[in-house]
């Protein structure tokens, strides 16, 4: 099952959500486009809507996981969901986008695929082996997360990751190039976080 988790970023949601199901986390119920299936939070960022018919699920405030923590659990255990995708991770406060990204590798840690869809950018956190369909010439930036992580091999990238270990401390994967068709790496060890920066249509 295919979990869309939408997030407090404080403005409107403008890519096309397409999910089994929806969390709104508090206040991205706000910014949510379509009616959300679940209502999950402390509403510490929105009042408790009387229309809402969908799923409430309320925390006290007083907790030690963020919205969108308890939202991937949710998606896990209580919707048996395979593939969670996050929009609302960018444009909010600082913090909550570095979290946002702790997040996203929590879901692959339960055994999610994991992925977000924000403006003009598609993120992806990458374990083993991945691959993405790209136009020629998009952006294409592989950073590690949450520690040290090894690219054993890549395919159509203008620059080659080859047994590359990438640390917290530099930034080797910034800024790569597509070929175009379909990119490939296989992450050796660790996790990365993938940007693909959309080419615009004219």
């Amino acid at each position: 099952m295919k979990v869309a988790i939408v997030l407090n970023c404080g403005k409107l949601i403008e890519r096309k959500i397409c999910a089994d199901k929806i969390i709104c986390c508090d206040g991205g119920y706000l910014w949510c486009p379509v009616p959300p299936d679940v209502l999950l939070g402390d509403f510490d960022s929105l009042d408790m809507p009387d229309d809402f018919e969908g799923v409430i699920v309320k925390h006290d405030s007083h907790k030690n996981a963020s919205d969108g923590e308890l939202a991937v659990y949710y998606a896990k255990e209580a919707l048996g969901a395979d593939e969670v995708v996050f929009y609302g991770v960018l444009g909010g406060r600082y913090d909550h986008t570095l979290c946002n990204f702790a997040i996203m590798r929590l879901a692959t840690d339960l055994g999610m695929a994991a992925s977000a869809q924000e403006d003009g950018v598609n993120l992806y956190l990458v374990r083993g082996e991945f691959d993405l369909p790209t136009q020629k010439g998009e952006t294409i930036s592989i950073l590690p997360l949450g520690g040290n992580a090894i690219v054993n091999c890549s395919k159509n990238l203008e620059y080659p990751l080859e047994d590359l270990l990438l640390t917290a401390s530099d930034s080797r994967g910034l800024s790569n190039v597509s070929k175009g068709g379909k990119v490939h790496i296989s992450v050796k060890a660790g996790a990365v976080l993938v940007f693909r920066y959309l080419q615009k249509v004219m």
